[in-house]
């Protein structure tokens, strides 16, 4: 009950907090842009926007799987009924059943916050994480500005990060990423102001942007400890500490309920941080800007602020090395590579200062030559054939699958997660009964039934006994399937 509706409110009225100490703390950065070359806030501004348009105009494929549906769903019900939960079962009239999610409310918080103004819409969500992400870059500059007290090396980092385009493949994506990077620039930016400019108001700032960036990613809690290093008031450090015992209660109720990441079987992380060095420092050393950016750290470490910065961003890789889908080259494990760079690129630009004009117009050249985002094509393709074949379907007929959150979306049709059926098959049958639903039946087979084959074929076993079994669409490996009471 606290997770599920105590722990949003909780979030939005830190967020509202948060908000009302913005003006001020962004105040000083108004006065030093205002300071500043003119041609360094009109290529600020520029790149923001640029980034904005070009983000938001990117089409709207989902690109990290089932976790994009689930998070919209958790958003969308904060939006409207207060409550912090994910779809188990809903799409007929006072048929909804939500299951706590997984993952700390920071990041729906905040887009439900968003949706009461833009609207409950995927295309909204879209618009959200543009905006999160084409602002982490003004936050970037900010805080490499307030490091190192040097415009030029600012906005280099700025173009380092814009010639990323790993950072423009997620950028829209309705996942933790675009919302994770915001907010641990916006940390780096609140803390290095506040060492530079100590007030009240930026003290406030700092804390609250650290406590929650923690609740939009728990392995955020790094920054705890970078704070703790960095700042002379370290008071400031206790809200987050705090705070963070719900994104820690939360990996315990993983743990305990044997969520795949969090299950005794797959808690290895010395066995997967030494596997997945190797191919993580591949995959970094792979993106055309990682070797300028590392080189300029190593020439520079011994310069105040450079190391502490070097640390967070490999404290970041640790981490994520040490997480059983911390391989950043496979799939969309990439995305968790962006958390590792943005600190990189902060500590960067102090070792970049001498050499920022041409440094600036490396980056632009990388950002040129790098090649374009890749398309999820699979899934992508999945989730069409999906769209398309449920629409021959009854509007009565439920379907079933490992994502009730992506079903509700894609289909349009009611949809019952897998886990639900399996659980008490009777119970679910006569629940159907009650809610008005058709007869028949639908299984929705694509990479999450693959994925669990044998919870999928126990399930496919148990609907076949009953039922006659027909494909009503299939693509590869990928099919729908409908039973019907025979």
């Amino acid at each position: 009950m606290l997770l599920t509706s105590a722990y949003p409110a909780l979030l939005l009225a830190v967020l509202a907090l948060w908000a009302a100490c913005a003006p001020a703390a962004l105040g000083r950065l108004r006065r030093r842009l205002a300071a500043a070359e003119p041609a360094t806030a009109f290529l600020l501004v520029a790149l923001v926007l640029a980034a904005l348009a070009l983000r938001a105009a990117h089409p709207a494929a989902h690109r990290v799987f089932d976790d994009e549906f689930e998070h919209l769903d958790a958003a969308r019900r904060i939006s409207s009924q207060g409550i912090y939960g994910v779809a188990v079962t809903g799409g007929r009239p006072d048929w909804s059943v939500y299951a706590a999610p997984t993952w700390p409310a920071g990041h729906h918080a905040a887009l439900a916050a968003w949706m009461l103004v833009a609207g409950p819409t995927a295309a909204a969500a879209k618009l959200w994480s543009a905006l999160l992400s084409a602002l982490a870059l003004l936050l970037i500059f900010w805080a490499t500005w307030e490091a190192f007290d040097d415009q030029h090396a600012a906005l280099a980092a700025v173009f380092a990060w814009a010639a990323l385009p790993l950072a423009a493949r997620y950028a829209a994506a309705c996942d933790l990423t675009s919302s994770s990077l915001f907010w641990s620039a916006a940390a780096l930016a609140a803390i290095h102001a506040r060492e530079r400019a100590p007030s009240a108001g930026l003290d406030a700032f700092a804390s609250l942007t650290l406590l929650y960036a923690v609740q939009v990613r728990p392995e955020n809690a790094v920054l705890i400890f970078y704070f703790f290093a960095v700042c002379s008031r370290r008071i400031l450090v206790l809200p987050a500490v705090l705070g963070a015992l719900i994104p820690a209660s939360i990996a315990l109720s993983n743990h305990a309920q044997a969520v795949a990441g969090y299950a005794a079987a797959d808690f290895a992380p010395l066995t997967y941080l030494l596997s997945h060095i190797r191919p993580d420092l591949m995959f970094l050393f792979s993106l055309p800007v990682f070797t300028p950016l590392a080189l300029a750290v190593a020439v520079s470490v011994r310069r105040p602020k450079i190391m502490p910065l070097a640390l967070l961003s490999a404290a970041y890789f640790v981490l994520y090395a040490c997480f059983f889908r911390g391989d950043f080259s496979r799939g969309a494990e990439d995305r968790y590579a962006l958390s590792v760079l943005l600190p990189l690129a902060v500590a960067a630009a102090g070792g970049l200062a001498a050499v920022a004009r041409p440094a600036v117009l490396l980056f632009l050249i990388l950002g040129f030559i790098s090649p374009p985002p890749a398309e999820p094509v699979e899934h992508e393709r999945a989730r069409r054939l999906l769209a398309a074949a449920a629409a021959s379907l009854d509007a009565k007929t439920v379907v079933i699958g490992f994502n009730a959150s992506k079903l509700l979306e894609t289909a349009h049709r009611p949809a019952a997660s897998a886990y639900f059926v399996l659980e008490d098959f009777e119970g679910f049958k006569r629940s159907l009964t009650g809610a008005g639903a058709g007869p028949a039946l639908a299984l929705w087979k694509d990479w999450g039934y693959r994925y669990r084959r044998a919870d999928g074929e126990r399930l496919e076993k148990l609907l076949s006994k009953r039922c006659a079994a027909s494909v009503v669409a299939r693509d590869g490996d990928d099919e729908l399937v409908i039973f019907t009471p025979r």
